[in-house]
Order: structure tokens, then C-alpha cells, then sequence
């Protein structure tokens, strides 16, 4: 009878690769179920989840719009009376072909988080300026002409309102036309429909 003579060093080698491979087919698998892509239920929109991890497009504090605006409804002045931040992340598909095109492919994510300003701190160092406070605010644009709701390629919602932060909406409806919403970014934004003159990171590629 012969004895199996297999070298133990290939068969630690030939385990290895194989476990490179089942490793290798684990994180495709893995990377399948992992989308930015918007989610929906029936005509309502989810809020993204992990945008925090997006790419950080820029923030600004205590813009208002032009009081002879469309866009300045009463809510708006309301909102002009507070110092807030704007904090906007974008998915890194859209980041990515915004990058090499100029231009935001369908589907592209903007979500933008809103904090009070804050100039005080409970160990009372700071002399000067303010910070990123208590989240107020979360808002959502969508650029989705195939969403289930149909209408313009641009939609808009908000998931947690300033009048009272502690609630989500979540699943959230698309703000209607008359909420000025798609018109005002459609009239003033820079490209297609997007703040882009606000945030640093997408205006470098448009100068």
C-alpha cells in the first residue's frame, strides 16, 4: 500500500489560496448588498443610511435667501432668524462621476444635516466662534427621474423637522411644487439643480 506523500508545506499553501478565494468571493457578495442607491416604500423615501460616511461636500452657517425670492416663504424668514449649519454629504457614485463628467448622474443623493450653533461648552474653553450643536434638522434631494412618484428628476424631503427635531419621518414624501423647493434650486443653484457654488469640493471641478 503507498504511503501519501504530499508535502505539508503545499497543503498549507493550497488551504491559503482557497481560503483567498472563498474571501475574496465573500466580499463581492458583500459589496452586492451594499448600495447608496435611494430606497423606497411605495412613494415614500427612506432615509439614507450611513450617509455620515459619504463624501463631506461643505457646510455653511446662517444663509438666507434674498427676501424678494420666490423661495423666501414664511418659513424660510423664520429659519433666517437662527444661526444654523448646513452640513452636506453627497453618495460617492454621484461624488465620483460628478468628479470625471462635471455632471450628477441619476441616481445622485444630497443630504444635508442642520445643527444649531453653538458658543458655549460645558468645560468653557472657548473665547471666540461657535460649533456644530444639536442636530435640528435632516433633509434629503434625490435625483431619481424613475422614482415611484414620478414628477421632475429633482425631489425633495425632509425627515426631521426643526419645529420639533425629536421626531423622524421616516419614510418621507416628496415636498410638493408648491413648496418651491425644485424651482428655487433650478433658478439659483449653479449646475443642475446643486448648491455647487457653496461647496468646496464639487466647485474645484467646475473652475
Amino acid at each position: 500500500m503507498m504511503k501519501d506523500r504530499t508535502h505539508p508545506r503545499i497543503c498549507i499553501a493550497v488551504l491559503a489560496a482557497l481560503m483567498a478565494v472563498a474571501s475574496i468571493a465573500f466580499a463581492s457578495t458583500v459589496a452586492g448588498q451594499t448600495t447608496t442607491a435611494p430606497q423606497y416604500e411605495g412613494n415614500l423615501l427612506r432615509m439614507p443610511v450611513g450617509f455620515e460616511t459619504w463624501v463631506f461636500v461643505g457646510s455653511n452657517l446662517g444663509m438666507s435667501y434674498k427676501p424678494e425670492l420666490p423661495a423666501m416663504t414664511s418659513l424660510e424668514a423664520s429659519r433666517a432668524d437662527e444661526r444654523l449649519f448646513h452640513n452636506v454629504y453627497i453618495n460617492p457614485e454621484a461624488y465620483a462621476h460628478f468628479a470625471a463628467t462635471r455632471e450628477f448622474p441619476e441616481p445622485t443623493i444630497l443630504v444635508m444635516e442642520v445643527y444649531t450653533a453653538a458658543d458655549k461648552e460645558p468645560k468653557g474653553v472657548l473665547a471666540s466662534g461657535v460649533f456644530n450643536n444639536q442636530r435640528v434638522g435632516l433633509e434629503v434631494a434625490v435625483k431619481n427621474s424613475r422614482r415611484p412618484d414620478g414628477g421632475t428628476p429633482w425631489a425633495y424631503y425632509t425627515f426631521i423637522r426643526r419645529s420639533n427635531p425629536s421626531i423622524v419621518h421616516n419614510p418621507a414624501r416628496a415636498h410638493p411644487p408648491e413648496d418651491q423647493c425644485e424651482s428655487c434650486h433650478k433658478a439659483h443653484a449653479s449646475t443642475d439643480n446643486v448648491w455647487v457654488q457653496f461647496y468646496p469640493i464639487l466647485r474645484r471641478f467646475v473652475r
